[in-house]
């Protein structure tokens, strides 16, 4: 078999699943809407390969690539950015010259930075300072460097940290935070440390792997790699030069899977029928791949509406799926886990669903949900999910990673035997534990500031027009923004902080004294894990003078 080759449908020989059995339109997953016939399968094979082919050079030949990159500092989601870079590279992966650059941010009176951040991202806080922007600039800055139209935006943990990230201070700043709103915006995107980290899994050797834990470390691998520039983006950069020439198709498979709606339909071809391997890298270095079956979309309007269940198909099957009577008695359990919030897009809220390599112990994939204790898992396909045939794992890789084909295959004969008995127990453990996760997740927003509440819902059209307004005022007569009222009261209850940090010289003496007394309350309560972090940072860094050199400014004691 070609080891490079990743095409969905070469699968059947692989897994022999056989045929299964309608289960039916239900109400929480539609299962049946997705069934494929082995016959249709290969009928199709030829002409939706060669038509896969064609969209994904077109998608290379037609659309150029935005590289960004930011570091921050803090831990918080929701904290403050220290810096952001750019890049442009055209579709033969050649910078364009004039079109890249970085810039910082100046740090907000009512946050201290994270020390830990700070030494890691090299970035002094009088250096911030001295150069950097107010909030509100950055912002806009940033806006004003991303791509209209038809580009490709690559990042390095983008999906998990760094859209995240830059939603977060959309928000704040009272902008729209999905870019809904931008003009031949183009939503596409791709992870590189997604895809950096299915390389390891799938094809190891290829390119070099840094020593130590943290193999996926993008100042390590471009180093390993001997790849010489201090600009993040210009490393993935020259990392995408790299894996286009060792790995060209595999490369071509997963940029033509990037898209919510291309995984959406792969997803759907393959839902039922043949097994897939999902590769997930953590960030300990451990390398994933965790055999697992597609059953469906969750349909609805709710917060999950669009991920994609997926039955683990890895250790032994779930006693909950195989004996539904199981699930009376299972909320009496003391074992049973937290399902976690479920807002932020970097959850990490875990659940056992694979295998860890070497010593085939089970391992526990990010699992915000709460159903992984169930032999299930969500996948967003909006999120660049790593989802490969069976097949692409070799048989000694398989070994390595502990992956036992004949296992997953055993364990989908086995929720075989009584499907119909199986699914309703999917289709109740479903519903109950997204109905607790979303019930979790309206209660935790109740005890979170508004500027840490953006997934509590969309922003009303007409606070979007406010939000225009607004800066629009900023431009013309900044201090009736004050004046501004907004139906949604998170932004009401952010529009304080956001005068205080942007537009201080707006404020009266009165309205001076009160946010000076909110950045001390603010600083106050930081000041605890403030002073832990430092002690972390010192022990961390003790032997890189740049990281103490920022340190020092800390003002703490080695």
């Amino acid at each position: 078999m070609d080891r490079e080759k990743l095409n969905g449908n070469d699968t059947a020989a692989t897994n022999g699943a056989p045929n299964t059995p309608d289960a039916g339109t239900v109400e929480q997953i539609n299962l049946s809407d997705f069934m494929i016939t082995g016959r249709e399968l290969l009928s199709r094979r030829g002409s939706e390969k060669s038509r896969r082919e064609d969209e994904v050079r077109q998608d290379l030949v037609h659309q150029r690539l935005f590289f960004y990159s930011i570091e921050t500092f803090s831990r918080n989601k929701s904290g403050p950015i220290a810096e952001f870079s750019y890049l442009v590279a055209d579709e033969g992966l050649n910078e364009i010259e004039g079109r890249s650059g970085r810039f910082l941010m100046a740090l907000p009176p009512d946050v201290l930075p994270d020390p830990v951040c700070a030494a890691a991202a090299r970035i002094s806080p009088s250096e911030a300072q001295r150069t950097g922007l107010r909030e509100n600039e950055f912002a806009e800055k940033i806006l004003s460097v991303l791509p209209r139209g038809d580009f490709i935006r690559i990042g390095w943990n983008n999906v998990g940290f760094t859209d995240e990230r830059l939603r977060a201070l959309l928000f704040r700043t009272f902008h729209d935070p999905y870019l809904s709103g931008l003009d031949g915006y183009e939503r596409s995107r791709f992870d590189l440390r997604i895809f950096t980290g299915t390389v390891f899994t799938l094809r190891p050797g290829i390119i070099a792997e840094p020593q130590g834990k943290n193999i996926l470390s993008l100042t390590e691998l471009a180093k390993a790699n001997g790849i010489e520039t201090g600009l993040k983006p210009r490393m993935m950069l020259e990392l995408m030069r790299l894996y286009k020439e060792k790995l060209p198709k595999m490369l071509s498979f997963y940029m033509g899977l990037r898209t919510k709606a291309a995984m959406s339909q792969y997803l759907k071809k393959q839902s039922l029928r043949w097994i897939q391997i999902v590769t997930y890298a953590t960030w300990d270095g451990k390398l994933l791949a965790i055999p697992a079956m597609p059953l469906g979309p969750i349909t609805g309007k709710g917060p999950d509406s669009g991920r994609w269940l997926m039955l683990s198909l890895a250790g032994e099957p779930s006693k909950y799926i195989l004996n539904p009577s199981l699930l009376d008695d299972e909320e009496t359990e003391s074992d049973v886990e937290s399902l976690g919030t479920g807002e932020d897009e970097s959850s990490a809220d875990t659940g056992s669903a694979g295998t860890s390599p070497g010593n085939k112990t089970e391992v526990q994939l990010p699992e915000p949900s709460g159903l992984g204790k169930y032999g299930l898992f969500l996948l967003s396909p909006n999120r660049c999910p790593a989802v490969a045939p069976i097949a692409t794992l070799s048989e000694e890789r398989a070994a390595e990673l502990g992956v036992s084909v004949k296992k997953a295959q055993a364990n989908y004969m086995a929720y075989r035997e009584d499907w119909e008995s199986s699914m309703s127990a999917v289709r109740l453990i479903l519903k109950k534990a997204l109905a607790e996760k979303n019930r979790q997740m309206r209660d935790r927003f109740l005890t979170l500031p508004p500027e840490e509440r953006l997934y509590q819902g969309f922003i009303p059209a007409g606070d979007k027009d406010r939000e225009t307004m607004l800066h629009r005022m900023e431009r013309t007569n900044p201090a009736n923004v004050k004046k501004l009222r907004f139906s949604d009261e998170r932004l009401n209850g952010m529009l304080f902080a956001y005068i205080g940090r942007n537009l201080p010289e707006t404020l009266t003496e009165d309205e001076l004294a009160d946010w000076k007394n909110y950045c001390d309350e603010r600083i106050e309560e930081q000041l605890p894990e403030f002073r832990k972090r430092c002690e972390e940072a010192l022990r961390r860094f003790s032997g890189d003078e740049k990281a103490l050199a920022i340190l020092h400014e800390f003002e703490i004691e080695q």
